[in-house]
């Protein structure tokens, strides 16, 4: 594959896990099959020709599609990756008069078709919802019944003028109470069902390489990722190393990551953090509930043959002379 590319407008684009990793058994994960960033929105038409030489064949965008529709940035991809919306088990292309985001939609020019890009089939990004009606229930239920019923007036005030109070005074009340990895231990217990999805989509045949991202590619992306290499058996400090890199690669936006979390949100800046010690305390979570990464897919309802299926895909064969790019 050749030298990384630098992505200025994609920020905190890396191959999860780092190139020539190796599991606890000694079998080495293949190179240039996973990779991970901020969201794609802003890559501009140059970088988007560098970005097709990575053989990238589908897009896991972990974004609502409300989110990804709102999101600035012209969305050049978009002519290579067909957009749809993965709703249980279901894949469905998103109209073509709602995929265009940027606060307003942006018509396409004249003549444009999605496969302008390339001569190859155009492949997908799936857009998988992690805010699961599960984990929105138990934000919820973590507050009194009259505080519950006040806060139906803040839903009624979001839907009439936009605010987001309901979402900032939850924020407040519940998860700015935990820390980030009890935050990410959460997504990750009540979300389950879509974990197993976007683990189904990965080993369908034809969507790898993949891209995994979200908005910032360090909470949602870090523990997709981070399950799937707990999966392959990859070690925990390799897991929380490559988590931790998103310290450095989203420097160049910090200002913009405050902006969409903090002061919009109204998270704590803690909770723009990438450190090491979080994604460790995770997996230590993780593995005191459900005894391993392993069973909690299980609990998650990502079999032991569908496992199977994605070590086969990702981990080179033990006597295989493959050797890394």
């Amino acid at each position: 594959m050749g030298t990384k590319p630098n992505f200025d407008n994609l920020p905190n684009f890396r191959q999860a896990g780092g190139k020539g990793i190796m599991t606890q058994h000694g079998q080495r994960v293949r190179d240039g099959l996973l990779y991970r960033s901020s969201r794609t929105d802003f890559l501009t038409e140059e970088e988007k020709a560098h970005f097709q030489h990575l053989g990238i064949k589908s897009i896991i965008d972990l974004r609502r599609k409300s989110e990804y529709e709102r999101a600035d940035g012209d969305k050049v991809l978009d002519d290579m990756y067909v957009p749809c919306v993965v709703k249980h088990g279901k894949v469905s292309k998103l109209k073509p008069s709602l995929r265009w985001g940027g606060g307003a939609l942006r018509k396409r020019k004249p003549g444009r078709k999605d496969s302008d890009a390339t001569d190859a089939p155009p492949g997908k990004r799936y857009l998988v919802n992690m805010f699961t009606m599960d984990l929105i229930w138990y934000i919820f239920s973590q507050v009194n019944f009259f505080i519950r019923y006040l806060t139906l007036i803040l839903v009624l005030i979001d839907w009439l003028f936009g605010c987001q109070l309901f979402v900032r005074f939850f924020t407040w009340a519940v998860l700015n109470r935990q820390t980030l990895a009890q935050q990410y231990v959460t997504l990750l217990v009540y979300t389950k069902s879509a974990v197993a999805e976007i683990l189904r989509l990965i080993i369908e045949g034809g969507n790898v390489p993949v891209l995994i991202h979200c908005a910032h590619g360090k909470d949602r992306t870090g523990l997709i990722v981070a399950v799937i290499l707990g999966c392959l058996e990859v070690d925990d400090e390799t897991i929380a190393q490559d988590y931790a890199k998103s310290h450095e690669g989203l420097a160049s936006i910090r200002e913009r990551v405050l902006e969409e979390t903090v002061y919009r949100y109204g998270f704590s800046k803690e909770s723009t953090k990438a450190e090491a010690e979080t994604m460790r305390e995770v997996l230590r979570e993780l593995r005191r509930r459900y005894g391993s990464i392993s069973e909690y897919l299980v609990s998650a309802g990502f079999t032991l043959e569908e496992q199977k299926k994605l070590r086969d895909l990702f981990l080179q064969p033990a006597d295989s002379d493959e050797e890394g790019d």
